[in-house]
């Protein structure tokens, strides 16, 4: 587990950086209006500290593990865990939360696809050479 530390610094970096710009600058306006008075006034940070330094260690773990497999497959596993990680998260959204649409739902786990594939690259450009 010590040669995984610094592939998840690497996820918890990019993960941190990508959604900081998203969520704060990119998207910021979209969720606004599809969420509407879903969202907090603040961010509640344990919830938000949990689910940033836990997904992570998840992707890392899921997606480089078992050690050994081509980069190509390892990226795979991490769009995959976006995938099913945010999927699941939209899909309970939409399912159960008046104001949450498909759009939404779609953006959002596109997002998560995209976020963790580049993490998961990253983690493992980290662990082992090309």
């Amino acid at each position: 587990m010590k040669a995984l530390f610094k592939p998840y610094l690497i996820a918890l970096l990019v993960m941190g950086l990508l959604d900081a710009m998203w969520l704060g600058v990119l998207a910021r306006d979209f969720y606004r209006q599809e969420i509407g008075v879903q969202m907090v006034a603040q961010v509640r940070w344990l919830p938000a500290a949990l689910f940033y330094f836990g997904y992570p260690a998840a992707l890392v773990v899921l997606a480089l593990l078992p050690a050994g497999q081509p980069r190509p497959h390892q990226v795979a596993r991490a769009a995959l865990v976006g995938l099913v990680g945010y999927g699941v998260y939209d899909a309970s959204n939409l399912a159960t939360l008046q104001f949450w649409t498909a759009k939404l739902a779609v953006v959002d786990t596109a997002w998560g696809v995209f976020a963790s594939t580049l993490a998961g690259a990253a983690a493992s450009a980290a662990r082992q050479p090309a």
